[in-house]
């Protein structure tokens, strides 16, 4: 392998990370973006995420309060007790900021989605 065959591997290696950032880092429509908010299936709360600085609401859910931060386009359930939540699914989610993730605590029966224009995801599986 020849000096000119390591940069033109290096520079495709480099131009693949840079799209593959713009599709899944970088995200789309997020002054848009709403994150939804539901207990028990019905709409408690539509947060905003776009603010340019974080902002904190305080849900009331089954097992207790549920912390919700939001903005700069994403939010996340801050953690909490495990009596709240044993297993802190919904916190260990963390950020989410695409259009169609979703946090969710089963224990509690509360669900965090985000919606906006370009919600075309069906699911998200992690």
């Amino acid at each position: 392998m020849t000096k000119g065959d390591t940069i033109v591997i290096i520079a495709a290696i480099g131009l693949v990370a840079a799209v593959w950032a713009a599709f899944y880092l970088i995200p789309k429509d997020a002054d848009n973006l709403v994150a939804v908010v539901k207990v028990d299936g019905r709409e408690v709360a539509r947060l905003p995420v776009a603010s340019p600085e974080m902002t904190r609401a305080v849900i009331r859910a089954k097992g207790g309060d549920a912390v919700i931060e939001y903005g700069q386009g994403r939010a996340r359930v801050m953690p909490n007790s495990d009596q709240f939540c044993p297993d802190g699914i919904c916190w260990k989610t963390g950020w989410i900021s695409h259009p169609g993730q979703s946090a969710v605590c089963v224990p509690n029966h509360l669900t965090m989605t985000l919606v906006g224009p370009s919600s075309d995801v069906d699911s998200v599986v992690r």
